[in-house]
């Protein structure tokens, strides 16, 4: 028998899933910016970190928000390539350099480097956080040993007004800090009174033995759970990152503004709002009273708090 031609329909049917699988990768390319991937040389990356770090305090804290600010950035970088023939002959102020095609360029660049920045600051703070978390439960043990060799140095001193002084002491602080320094103090009068404790009925021997595992266990981990200097570098250089993306939308943005104000090509150089949600206008980030023009999202982009972003585990400093 011969083989059926295809219908009609079935053609149909076909031409639309092609449409449909077409408009969704062209939505994908417009929720990634537009731009494709791009990687960071060893050589630029070092570069531009030096002149990160250059900046020293006048960097800008990062608010978060990265993945929507890397497609905004690069909207923004695309805009100026499209139209760098008029933005490198942009007549600057007198004693700022004229824009070139090079820093135009520069701007991806460094979204690069605020991507990769800011994941060397995530992972650093998770360390941190796993350090904070491990560190709970041989505190708590510590904390239950700590109480029981008070009771029995409470006794023991009832007499001895030195000895009171020292529990006193041992009582004063608060904090894990402190119970490492508690563990150290507590094992020292253990030690002095060796003989007594081991022989003490409610098994403060065994808790002194076991305090004496716990002590350099705890005083490890919680250096590893404070803020490291790796952390807080890796913080200082996101925030530097971050402040070198927004210094060159403004160069080009002042640019754009000289050539297209008035006009629909400006919605492409629109400041990244910060004030009233991620795409509903506002001030510019990092500026004082800076009203952005409105600008809408992209296909495909969500309004919903990106995951990452946030800052828990900094024992309350900012950001």
């Amino acid at each position: 028998m011969a083989t059926k031609a295809p219908s009609t329909a079935s053609a149909r049917t076909k031409n639309a899933q092609s449409s449909r699988a077409s408009s969704d990768a062209g939505g994908a390319r417009r929720a990634s910016g537009g731009a494709p991937e791009f990687t960071l040389s060893a050589e630029r990356e070092a570069e531009l970190l030096r002149e990160a770090e250059s900046l020293g305090d006048n960097a800008s804290l990062f608010p978060g928000k990265l993945a929507r600010r890397v497609i905004w950035s690069s909207r923004i970088q695309l805009a100026a390539e499209r139209d760098a023939a008029d933005l490198v002959r942009t007549p600057f102020a007198e004693g700022e350099p004229p824009l070139t095609p090079e820093e135009i360029g520069g701007l991806r660049e460094k979204i690069e480097l605020l991507r990769v920045v800011q994941s060397r600051w995530q992972a650093a703070q998770q360390r941190q956080e796993r350090a904070a978390a491990a560190f709970v439960k041989p505190a708590a043990e510590a904390v239950q040993i700590k109480q029981s060799l008070l009771r029995f140095f409470d006794l023991r001193f009832k007499k001895s007004p030195e000895g009171q002084k020292r529990l006193m002491a041992i009582r004063a602080g608060s904090g894990d800090a402190d119970l490492v320094q508690d563990a150290s103090d507590l094992l020292l009068l253990c030690a002095e009174h060796a003989e007594a404790v081991h022989k003490a009925p409610r098994g403060e021997g065994a808790a002194a033995d076991r305090l004496r595992e716990l002590s350099p266990l705890l005083a490890r981990m919680l250096a590893d759970k404070k803020l490291s200097l790796e952390t807080v570098r890796s913080r200082k250089l996101r925030d530097a990152a971050y402040t070198l993306v927004v210094n060159a939308e403004r160069r080009l943005r002042a640019a754009a503004e000289y050539w297209y104000a008035g006009t629909d090509k400006m919605k492409d150089y629109a400041p990244f709002p910060a004030s009233r949600g991620a795409y509903g206008g506002g001030e510019e980030e990092g500026e004082e009273g800076g009203e952005s023009e409105e600008a809408e999202p992209e296909d495909g982009e969500s309004e919903e708090a990106e995951p990452g972003d946030g800052e828990a585990g900094d024992d309350g400093e900012s950001p």
